[in-house]
């Protein structure tokens, strides 16, 4: 599991949109959870890049490090956070939008197909 995480961060880190400003920014997804340095946001469906990369940063704040997955699907988040990225159960991971990684400042995109 570790190795595809670290693969899909390798794969997509140059491909990440850019962040907007957060000034006036009002958080539209669900805090569904953190457990150390991993949270869970659970979003309305069809939001694009940016507006995902402005929800991670919005949860994660100045908190380093930080990584917040991101799903729009409820029946794929886990019910509790893990303590570490690696611990995500593999069907979570395989749904997931993206993970914005906050030390980073990054948006590293899962699946470019749903929120384009």
């Amino acid at each position: 599991m570790q190795r595809y995480f670290l693969a899909a961060v390798a794969m997509t880190a140059l491909s990440a949109p850019p962040v907007l400003a957060q000034d006036d920014y009002e958080p539209v997804c669900e805090q569904r959870g953190t457990n150390g340095m991993v949270a869970m946001l659970l979003c309305p469906s069809g939001l694009d890049h940016a507006a995902l990369s402005m929800e991670g940063k919005a949860y994660c704040g100045e908190t380093k490090p930080c990584g917040a997955w991101i799903w729009d699907d409820e029946s794929v988040v886990p019910a509790e956070a893990p303590d570490s990225h690696d611990k995500v159960p593999g069907d979570s991971v395989r749904a997931a939008l993206g993970i914005w990684m906050n030390e980073a400042d990054q948006l590293v995109v899962l699946q470019a197909e749903a929120t384009n």
